[in-house]
Order: C-alpha cells, then structure tokens, then sequence
C-alpha cells in the first residue's frame, strides 16, 4: 500500500514536469514567430525626400538647382507647404533669406523678382487691410485742443472758400475791361491800368438814364463747411520717430535755450522747457478718402478733426453743410435792419478776446 502510494507520487512529478516543459518550449516558439501568435509585423517606415537650400540664400535671389540640396523625412511628418520636387522650387524667388539646411517652404518663394520681404514699418500693421495711413497738417484748434492721442477715432469736417470763374479762362470773375483801338489800319488792345472791371448796364427808371455798374471790390468767396468722414481712426499724433530716436510723447518737452540774465551769485540758475506741440497727425482711411484728404490739403481747404467717444461706432446721421443761408434760416438769425444809428466805435472785424494765458508775441 505504501509502495502504491510512492508510485503515484511519482507519476504526478513526471506528469507535471512534462507540462512545464511544453508550456516553457511553447512559449520561445512563440517568441521567435510573432506570426504564429496572431499578431502582425510592423510595417516598414516610408521615407521622402525634402527639397532644403544648399546654401545660404538671400532675398529676391532668382533659386537655380545648383542652390538646392534634399534631406529625408518620415512621409508621415510631410506637411503642407514643403517641396519634395526641385522643380517646383527652381525659376522661383526668395522673399526672405533661407539659411543653408533648412527646408523651403512655400511662404518663402514667390513667382515675381522684387517680391520680398522687408521688415519694414512697425506701425504698418497695425493698419486693417483695406485701409491707408495718411498724414494731415494740424493746429491746436484743428485738432480739439491736442486731446487727440494714437487710437482714438474722430470725425473729419472741410470748410471750403468758393467762387465764381469764368469757365473758359478759369479766372475769378468779374473780368477787366480793354479798349479796341483801331488806329490807321492797325488794330490793338489797350487795357486801363488799373483795369476797368467788367459790370452791367442798368438803366435808372425816374431818370431814364443808363449807368454801367461796376463792382466796387474783388468778388467775396462762398465759405461752405461740412463733415465729409466719419469714425477714422488716429495712427499717430505728431511727427514719427526715426530709427535710432527716442518714441516721444504726444506733448514731450525739451530743455529750453538758458536764460541770458544774470543770475545772483549762489542761486541755481533754473532751465525751463518747451512743449514740443503736434503740427501733423495720421489717420487710416480708405484709399479714395485719402485721395479726398490729398485733394483738399493742396487746394488750401481747412481740415478739422472732432473727438469721438470710442465706444461710438455707429454711423450718425448725415449732416446739412452749412452756409450762410443755412447759419440764418436754421437758426433763426435775423439780418439787422438798416438803422438810423449805429454802433461807435466803428465795428469792421471780428477780433478774439485776448486771454491771459495766451502767449505774448515775440518781437
């Protein structure tokens, strides 16, 4: 009985023994045929060839093939806008210098010469496309004050001088009189000096006699003023640094030439400084409203800039221009009767009141 049971025992060892060895020997089967397990090989990387500069090149060069090298890359890493092909890259231009081993890219190329890419301004883009920078010539009254700082947004009013012309000459009427003479078969033209200007016949009906009125002064321009903009956003008050200077302020100050009085022994002898004031601001409009602006500032019209609030966008309504016409009717302004009396002293000229802040005139 208890041999039986050593036999036994026995066989177990041998049984499980033999499963461990067929499980281990399984297992390196398995290891060396990744097929025979189920799962799949992985598959082989595919590689491109990417077209690179095989020197450095500078902007606006004319790219020719001797310029162009190739470097490999995972197709799976190909992006858009990189060249696999050099002939798609060679006749082409470069906008921009492309160091030696880097890849070119589409951005970098154009088909036109002279297409480059400069640096150029960094104001420049803070301009919206569709959209121009133009300067204007400005005073303090022209632009409220000096309150008109970079990014604010006003509106642009033109007040004009009109008069009449003769259309053929293009000379302001009235015209000057001369006198044909007709002198022993010669004929000639004698004008007056001064010249006789050029009136109208009115026959004086009490006295049925006929007078030639000529007027008594040059013809008086027709001011008309309106707001020809609206919303226009600032750029720049004041006159753009250049490379190299300092970005001044709207209203910096610069040290004063020293004061020629004497000063008491021991006093320290104080330097006041001058604001240096705008005479130029920049404004971003349409190209046919810089056209317009163009037109006006060299035809001597009067430009004035008023100050929006910024949260103001929307477009207000159009305004009447106004005339003298318009000054009396929409406002109710009476012309005065002409009185046996006046005024003494005698008024001919509108003249401000002088302030005590203003100025006193050098001599």
């Amino acid at each position: 009985m208890r041999r039986g049971r050593i036999f036994i025992y026995l066989a177990l060892i041998i049984i499980i023994g033999a499963v461990g060895a067929w499980l281990y020997f399984r297992s390196r089967g398995t290891a060396n045929n990744p097929q025979a397990s189920g799962t799949q090989a992985t598959s082989a990387v595919t590689y491109v060839q990417v077209v690179s500069a095989a020197q450095n090149i500078s902007p606006g060069t004319l790219i020719t093939e001797a310029m162009l090298s190739s470097y490999s890359m995972p197709q799976a890493d190909l992006v858009q806008g990189l060249y696999t092909n050099p002939a798609d890259v060679v006749n082409m231009y470069a906008k921009i210098a492309i160091p030696q081993g880097a890849p070119i890219t589409a951005s970098e190329l154009s088909t036109i010469a002279g297409n480059v890419n400069l640096p150029g301004s960094s104001w420049s883009t803070y301009i919206p496309q569709g959209l121009t920078a133009i300067s204007i010539p400005v005073s303090r009254l022209s632009i409220t004050s000096y309150g008109i700082r970079d990014g604010d947004y006003v509106d642009v009013i033109v007040t004009m001088l009109l008069v009449d012309v003769d259309p053929a000459k293009q000379s302001v009427l009235p015209n000057s009189i001369g006198t044909l003479k007709n002198e022993n078969g010669s004929t000639s033209i004698t004008v007056s000096d001064p010249p006789v200007i050029e009136g109208t016949f009115v026959t004086d009906e009490a006295s049925n006699i006929l007078y030639y009125v000529v007027p008594s002064e040059n013809q008086r321009p027709r001011m008309v003023t309106q707001m020809i903009m609206q919303n226009i956003q600032v750029l720049h008050v004041g006159t753009f640094p250049l490379p190299g200077e300092a970005n001044s302020d709207l209203l910096s100050t610069e040290p004063a030439a020293p004061a020629a009085t004497p000063q008491p022994t021991g006093a320290t002898e104080t330097v006041p400084s001058t604001s240096v004031r705008p005479d130029v601001i920049t404004v971003m409009v349409t190209p046919q409203d810089a056209v317009t602006l163009t037109y006006l500032i060299y035809s001597g019209a009067q430009l004035n800039l008023t100050l929006r609030n910024p949260n103001d966008q929307a477009a207000a309504d159009k305004t009447d221009a106004a005339m003298l016409e318009y000054l009396l009717t929409q406002y109710d302004i009476p012309v005065p009767s002409k009185l046996p009396y006046s005024m003494n002293p005698r008024v001919e000229g509108l003249s401000q009141p002088k302030l005590p802040n203003d100025a006193t005139p050098t001599p």
